[in-house]
């Protein structure tokens, strides 16, 4: 690699012969040598394999309803992954035609045609009570709604937010949240093993984004890492910021921050985006690589917004993964697929429809990493992607 000379305060690219290979093979040696073997305990720690329950377990019907903090890719994965393996179990009849493609955001029309086409035995998926974009005004009537009995008698809820207003002892429905960045930092959750409340689960993977972080900074090595999300308690949580304070403390990097408000609605986006972009500005002034935190832009827009880092040949992360290095983040670390955590997510569905206190039921789950690189990023900004990565990569994008 032959970048421009950094700024005396920055330290260079490695070059290819200086750069660790990202091989999943080789984090896992590395991972080892440096002590994150503690971040990625084996599953048999995590929990024992019980049997599942079947659908003759089940004793009544139960009237299903889903929330979720915004229209999103990864949440609508997470649904049709947990259908797909409900159907599976035999828990649904045939999903044959499930309106479900992935990559996209909407779950209305999905839930829609579930309500009339499921085919399950025990499950109605109650067609009127599908949330999306949930206000805190949208929140509180979902949850009046809830206190009713004999309406819903399960949420599947996606998202820090929605978890955050659904997590609550104001109704004794249970709730299961996926896809949640932190739900511990978010309180949704009181710990690992006890989810603090009798009604209320979320899924975890408790060192996904310190593992994340210790990749990029094995990569590049950086002194300042910059980042940008919403100074508020759920803002820090979805961003997971204790995460990200603790892995700067025990590597030695200096955390280099700015605060942008979240959009309050629609109306607020353009706001929001210009904040951001300013943000990001600084940023790329300042720091010598940046972790991009989870945010409120659409997909279609990150390759705008991005452009201060490629201007300035900053390395960059993105802590959602694939979908935006797809659109010029310059790499991530992932999900390889759904099935695991469709399987996951569906069999703890049916332990709690069968009956198993949900209080106590595992919460823990990961499974292998994804690894994205985005090559056309990695030659504007003057990096030279080992070979061995390229070779081990799941998803490289920018290639022509």
């Amino acid at each position: 690699m032959s970048p421009a000379a950094p700024p005396s305060d920055r330290r260079a690219l490695p070059d290819k012969a200086g750069a660790t290979a990202m091989t999943r093979r080789g984090w896992m040696a590395g991972a080892a040598a440096t002590g994150l073997g503690a971040l990625c305990p084996p599953a048999a720690v995590l929990a024992a394999p019980r049997p599942l329950p079947s659908v003759r377990d089940v004793p009544r019907r139960w009237r299903i309803g889903y929330a979720e903090s915004m229209p999103y890719g990864n949440y609508a994965a997470t649904l049709a992954a947990i259908l797909g393996e409900f159907e599976r179990m035999g828990w649904t009849g045939a999903l044959t035609g499930m309106p479900y493609r992935q990559g996209q955001t909407d779950t209305a029309g999905l839930w829609s045609w579930l309500a009339a086409r499921a085919g399950s035995p025990v499950l109605d998926f109650v067609p009127d009570a599908h949330a999306t974009n949930l206000t805190p005004e949208g929140a509180s009537a979902l949850v009046r709604r809830l206190q009713d009995p004999g309406d819903i008698d399960l949420m599947i809820v996606m998202g820090t937010v929605a978890g955050v207003a659904l997590a609550t002892d104001a109704h004794r429905v249970p709730v299961l949240a996926f896809s949640c960045t932190n739900p511990v930092a978010a309180g949704i959750v009181a710990s690992e093993s006890d989810t603090g409340r009798d009604h209320v689960w979320a899924h975890l993977d408790p060192r996904r984004f310190q593992r994340q972080l210790s990749i990029f900074h094995k990569t590049f090595q950086f002194r300042r890492l910059g980042i940008a999300y919403d100074d508020s308690p759920t803002g820090r949580a979805i961003a997971s910021l204790p995460d990200i304070e603790a892995t700067a403390e025990r590597i030695g990097f200096e955390l280099v921050e700015r605060h942008v408000r979240a959009p309050i609605d629609h109306l607020d986006q353009y706001r929001y985006e210009v904040d951001l972009t300013a943000a990001w500005e600084a940023l790329s002034r300042e720091a010598d690589a940046v972790y991009i935190t989870y945010g409120r832009w659409p997909l279609d827009r990150f390759s705008s917004l991005v452009r201060p880092f490629l201007k300035r040949r900053i390395p960059t992360f993105s802590q959602l993964g694939p979908e935006e290095v797809e659109r010029g983040a310059l790499m991530s670390i992932a999900r390889a697929d759904m099935a695991g955590i469709g399987h996951f997510g569906a069999a703890t569905l049916a332990r709690v429809m069968a009956g198993e206190p949900l209080r106590h039921l595992p919460q823990v789950y990961f499974d292998t990493p994804s690894i994205a690189w985005n090559a056309a990023t990695a030659a504007t900004i003057g990096y030279r992607i080992p070979f061995p990565a390229l070779l081990a990569a799941d998803s490289l994008h920018g290639v022509l």
